[in-house]
């Protein structure tokens, strides 16, 4: 059996011919205007998906909208005039000029759903077609196949890198789906926003209305002329097996199979409606009888406004299933070819977690679980909450009114800045928008305290995250996010500001840094090229201020940024809760057990946290401890917290494998990390000077210490002589003194050892961390006019 249509290679083939087509367009696009009441629709189905329901909602709601749907035959032309649209030939010159001269174009599968050449200068909306399950774009290995030399191929890279950024705004159902896209296309967070997916709208009316299901099944007859016989059904299935990229699809049942299908269907009295993917064909005709029936594009060529008409559906990597999971009705997994398939398109999480945990591999075993869910209502029960459970991680809008979001936020797009955010407020951002911590969180809430009036917005790269109450979220690189940073009075960071950002007059940036370092910074790296530091100049020259926590970061700060602004030396905000926690006898239990209770710690185990820092170049989780070994050698009575930075966050987990375990990487506020700590392991992390501030006895696993201090970072003191605590090279050492902390506490010899060391590093780096430093940077911004008194 084979497939035809559409392949990955050969469609990158055709990108690459049509190189001379685009640059000449982008000439041409400089001398047409564009004219923002026009609207250009496309689908690569056809006139349907959510483009239909989107163009819908823009005519009830704008009658003076000029409406184009671009089609690529007569079959779609007519299906255009029969919604009320004008059709529009997309690859003629009409397409390309009615592509050339809209405000708006809204696609589904990419930009070739309309004139690909006539689309710069457009603002663009990618409604996608369904929420990603396989991977999608830069994400999978095949998206980008084609034969020929390295160059040819990183063209190729840069040119699909390109197209993404053609688009200004990605709709995403979900945060789950919206963080999958902006991987795929490798886009800023703020290009995609979660508003539910507008082909989704309808199903949403089938989960609230009996009747338009019913109505829904009546359609599915008559598409498929049964006579009747699909609508009066007590049992409609739906086999929607997805797409392989030209490849034979595994699951064609052999003549002893199709026999074992029809028998199944007349016992249960169901009719099974066959659905290859729009792209591909499948071989299918030996089963089809009276209660098999074929369903493909050419007889519906959009399925999702009737799969209300549908009792069970069985596919295996289709987004179909997780538009379906909105009706809460069963999912049967068929994946023959999962182990190949994950392996070369790939899957953004095991089937087995989408599924629930049951994918069947063979038409016998996906009968025997049709006939149980058609046998047994607790089964079906069971069934139906797991698929409740999958569409509740999808489906951040399960009501619908997606398409009524999307024309609202496509609006937004033309707003001035002026219109987007309040002006003259507060902007926070901490790593790049990738945490709600640090100095600026402590900032915030000292802010908020003292200027409860003042509008406050904080820079994130998901919807998931939560940000103080009263302040605004803002995704990084999107349209309001933009507008913050611009109107802000003040902004508060504690990293690179990026993105061409310009200081305007007036404007103050507290450039609050995340750290004490230990380790070389920017001009003071090794072998830094006059382009790096370039740049490094160019950054410190935005801030008006700069925090510093004590002394020798002043130093430090002043040759490693070349920085000759003012300097803040008041200690770091984001310790002040850990100096309020001290007590004559150390940390408050209160104070341990409050953390403890926020990670998930048992009250009454030993806590050993790791956290080492990320290495120049690096590509991976560091765990030179092996964590999960670490649990096991340390014992019952111990749990380790992994710490990662957060520029390995990306790079993956420490895992799950042992329940001793926890992975606090993403965690936002670093010092319940701390304050849960019986034992501190670093390595070169500045987490050991907020450590110190809370007086947590520390451990330095540096197996790689020579390398780390000659040839990668150095030291900006005399590390091994000054740590306050014994510096490891093995595991076995670790524990052994892990267990002696265990038995004696702070009696135990090694840490009675450091006792003057870690007195003598609290002196110097700590002098100003005293549980007021935010009240003391506030006192300070008022003081120069970056806060009203």
């Amino acid at each position: 059996m084979s497939t035809a249509g559409f392949t990955f290679a050969q469609g990158n083939l055709s990108k690459l011919l049509a190189i001379p087509k685009y640059l000449l367009s982008i000439l041409f696009s400089w001398c047409v205007p564009r004219d923002g009441n026009r609207w250009v629709f496309g689908s690569g189905i056809g006139v349907g998906e959510g483009a239909l329901a989107v163009a819908r909602a823009l005519r009830d709601q704008d009658s003076d909208a000029e409406i184009a749907w671009l089609v690529s035959s007569e079959r779609e032309a007519d299906d255009a005039r029969a919604a009320g649209f004008t059709p529009v030939l997309r690859t003629g010159w009409a397409g390309y000029m009615s592509t050339l001269r809209a405000g708006q174009i809204v696609v589904t599968h990419g930009l070739g759903d309309v004139n690909r050449f006539g689309i710069r200068g457009a603002r663009v909306i990618q409604l996608w077609h369904g929420a990603p399950l396989k991977r999608l774009h830069l994400d999978s290995p095949v998206t980008t196949t084609v034969r020929g030399p390295a160059p040819v191929r990183a063209l190729l890279r840069k040119m699909y890198l390109a197209g993404a950024q053609e688009v200004d705004l990605y709709v995403a159902g979900s945060p789950l789906a919206a963080d999958r896209l902006r991987s795929a296309f490798r886009v800023a967070p703020g290009k995609v926003r979660v508003l539910g997916d507008p082909r989704d709208d309808v199903l949403a009316q089938h989960a609230a209305d009996p009747e338009s299901s019913a109505a829904a099944r009546t359609a599915l007859d008559t598409a498929l002329e049964a006579g009747g016989r699909i609508a009066a059904s007590p049992t409609i299935i739906l086999y929607a097996p997805t797409w392989r990229d030209g490849a034979p699809d595994p699951a064609v049942p052999s003549a002893t199979e199709a026999a074992q299908i029809t028998a199944e269907l007349e016992r249960l009295d169901a009719h099974l409606l066959i659905r290859s993917h729009p792209l591909g064909l499948g071989g299918y005709d030996g089963l089809l009888g009276e209660r098999v029936h074929l369903a493909g594009a050419d007889l519906i060529r959009d399925i999702t406004p009737v799969l209300g008409g549908i009792d069970l559906l069985v596919t295996d990597y289709s987004s179909i299933a997780l538009d379906y999971s909105l009706l809460g009705r069963p999912i049967v997994w068929f994946a023959p070819d999962l182990a190949r398939y994950t392996s070369s398109r790939g899957l953004y999480e095991p089937l087995e977690v989408t599924s629930g945990g049951r994918v069947e591999q063979d038409w016998a075993g996906t009968l025997r679980r049709l006939t149980e869910l058609l046998s047994s209502a607790t089964v079906r029960r069971a069934a139906e909450s797991e698929t409740r459970a999958l569409a509740a991680r999808f489906h951040a809008f399960p009501d619908g009114g997606a398409a009524h979001r999307v024309l609202t936020a496509a609006r937004r797009l033309a707003l001035p800045a002026s219109e987007l955010v309040a002006q003259n407020g507060v902007f926070f951002e901490s790593f790049y928008g990738r945490q709600v911590s640090c100095n600026p969180l402590a900032l915030d809430r000292e802010i908020a305290q003292q200027h409860p009036e003042l509008p406050r917005y904080w820079s994130v790269t998901s919807e998931r995250q939560r940000v103080p109450e009263g302040a605004v979220p803002v995704l990084v690189g999107g349209p309001e996010w933009h507008a913050a940073r611009r109107s802000a009075r003040l902004l508060v960071v504690n990293d690179w500001l990026r993105y061409g950002f310009r200081r305007r007059r007036g404007q103050v940036v507290l450039q609050t840094w995340h750290g004490t370092m230990l380790k070389h910074l920017a001009l003071g790296r090794p072998g830094v090229g006059i382009r790096t530091r370039i740049a490094i100049r160019r950054e410190s020259r935005r801030w008006s201020l700069l925090l510093s926590q004590n002394p020798h970061a002043t130093e430090q700060f002043r040759s490693s940024y070349a920085y000759r602004g003012e300097i803040l030396e008041t200690g770091y905000p984001r310790t002040d809760r850990l100096a309020r926690a001290v007590v004559a006898e150390g940390r408050h239990p209160i104070a341990v057990r409050t953390a403890r209770s926020v990670l998930g710690i048992p009250a009454e185990a030993h806590v050993l946290v790791y956290a080492p820092t990320w290495r120049d170049g690096g590509v991976t989780v560091i765990d030179e401890l092996n964590v999960q070994r670490l649990a096991e050698e340390l014992g019952e009575d111990w749990v380790v917290v992994a710490r990662g930075h957060t520029r390995t966050h990306s790079f993956g987990t420490y895992g799950s494998a042992s329940a001793r375990v926890i992975d606090a990487s993403t965690h936002d506020d670093v010092n319940d990390v701390i304050l849960a700590a019986d034992l501190l392991v670093t390595d070169y992390s500045s987490i050991m000077f907020d450590a110190a501030v809370a007086q947590v006895p520390m451990l330095f696993f540096v197996p790689d210490l020579p390398a780390y201090r000659d040839r990668e970072r150095g030291f900006t003191f005399d590390f091994e002589r000054e740590a306050p605590g014994p510096l490891l090279t093995t595991r076995a050492e670790l524990v052994t003194l892990a267990h002696d902390w265990a038995e004696h506490g702070a009696n135990a010899a090694w840490a009675v050892a450091s006792a003057p060391a870690a007195e003598a590093w609290r002196e110097r780096f700590t002098p100003h961390d005293d549980g007021h430093a935010a009240e003391r940077v506030v006192a300070a911004l008022v003081e120069r006019g970056a806060l009203s008194s």
